[in-house]
């Protein structure tokens, strides 16, 4: 069972079915735009712009619990937003995810790494 906190406002985004292990799926949760990915681990919503290049992570593809920039191929971590390959440093921002009646929600308010 997940605790949330009362002033959490989640933002149904897409069909769980629709979340592909290989290709994030851009969606807009408020006005956030974000990025949707999947891996054994679960299913994760972070920031959809490289801390580095400033590209669309959307536009590029997800291995394991990477998701890689299509630019230089610099990679993220799905479940924290970490940064993991060079050339990004900076992390992007994660957020919450729920999965409900076969929908992925997303709280568009980021996690404190």
């Amino acid at each position: 069972m997940t605790l949330e906190a009362p002033h959490m406002n989640w933002v149904a985004t897409i069909p769980v079915e629709d979340v592909d292990d290989e290709f994030p799926s851009m969606v807009v949760a408020g006005d956030v735009e974000m990025v949707v990915c999947r891996s054994d681990d679960g299913i994760f919503a972070l920031g959809n712009i490289c801390s580095h290049a400033y590209a669309r992570l959307s536009d590029g593809h997800t291995c394991d619990n990477e998701v890689f920039c299509p630019l230089h191929m610099g990679s993220f971590d799905i479940r924290t937003g970490q940064a993991i390959a060079s050339p990004c440093y900076e992390p992007v921002a994660s957020y919450p995810v729920k999965i409900e009646d076969g929908m992925v929600y997303i709280c568009p308010v980021a996690k404190h790494p």
